[in-house]
């Protein structure tokens, strides 16, 4: 069967695949999301980017149905966030960050039991698209526990779409893996969304974060910014510096202790620094600078995250 028959399933209604408001969840005292609005197309997908505890995994969970928002409004699928939880786990696709495959079970047992578990009408049938879609046909009666770490998240991967979902949800979906798995991941995602899938994922990597359509910053649970990488980039109001010369790593630290400067951190043969408008005149001429060559530099998307990072600890 062809890649091309392998098709998101119909919502229940032709409503935006998200689209929240207000969003709060807490645990106890403290908020683990602090009033999240989002709105996802069919298509479009979305990255969640933030550091550890910055209320991504219980974002994709209340989306997914699994977690109760404490106060917020909103659809997932054209169902209710509050009164139809049972319905939105029906039909979404979830990639937990934790492994979720049996792995003494090969491939294909693994995926026939998630199509099983998601009432998917015609099993075997479904099972045998999603192996050809991903590419699975090789490995497919292995036993999950004799792939490599790339080709297992494939097969999480498609175990989450086997009930061929409208909506997918994938919380650090490359975590761990090496560049070509990393493609081999990022490929499937593209294709899904160019079928039509709503894809929302959460990362704290700013190569995964780069390849989505629209990014979304949480600072502990808090939303700081929302645009595609090209729109924040835009928004970078610190200077940027390339700096090079001899003995390069010994300054990193001097450099960050800096008033002023947001981050400093090496990038190939040279240094980057970023530094708060008011302050670049001073670290353009600062002596531990002086044997070496400082250039502007265009800002990057991890330079804005750098900036945005400073911005919220504030």
């Amino acid at each position: 069967m062809s890649t091309a028959e392998f098709r998101p399933a119909p919502s229940a209604t032709d409503a935006t695949p998200i689209k929240v408001t207000g969003l709060i969840k807490r645990y106890g005292a403290r908020p683990a999301l602090a009033g999240l609005s989002l709105t996802v197309g069919r298509g479009e997908i979305v990255g969640l980017l933030g550091a550890n505890a910055g209320g991504k995994t219980t974002t994709l969970r209340i989306l997914a149905g699994l977690l109760a928002a404490d106060d917020g409004s909103g659809t997932v699928l054209g169902h209710d966030l509050a009164h139809e939880r049972a319905s939105i786990r029906r039909q979404v696709g979830y990639l937990a960050q934790r492994f979720s495959l049996y792995a003494n079970v090969s491939v294909r047992e693994n995926l026939r039991f998630r199509a099983d578990v998601f009432a998917v009408p015609e099993p075997r049938d479904a099972v045998t698209t999603v192996v050809s879609a991903f590419g699975l046909e090789c490995v497919e009666t292995l036993p999950v526990e004799q792939l490599s770490g790339g080709r297992a998240r494939l097969v999480q991967l498609a175990s989450a779409v086997v009930h061929a979902p409208p909506l997918l949800l994938l919380d650090e979906p490359t975590a761990g893996l090496d560049a070509v798995a990393r493609q081999s991941v990022w490929r499937q995602i593209a294709r899904l969304s160019s079928q039509g899938t709503a894809v929302v994922l959460s990362t704290h990597d700013v190569a995964d974060a780069s390849r989505c359509g629209k990014l979304v910053l949480l600072n502990e649970g808090i939303p700081r910014d929302c645009g595609t990488p090209s729109d924040l980039v835009r928004q970078v109001t610190a200077s940027v510096f390339r700096v090079r010369g001899a003995e390069l790593a010994g300054l990193i630290e001097p450099l960050q202790a800096l008033p002023g400067v947001i981050g400093c951190y090496p990038s190939g043969d040279s240094l980057r620094i970023i530094v708060a408008p008011v302050s670049d005149s001073v670290i353009r001429q600062h002596t531990l600078l002086r044997d070496c060559t400082v250039e502007p530099a265009a800002p990057t998307l991890e330079d804005a995250v750098f900036e945005w990072s400073a911005r919220g600890a504030r």
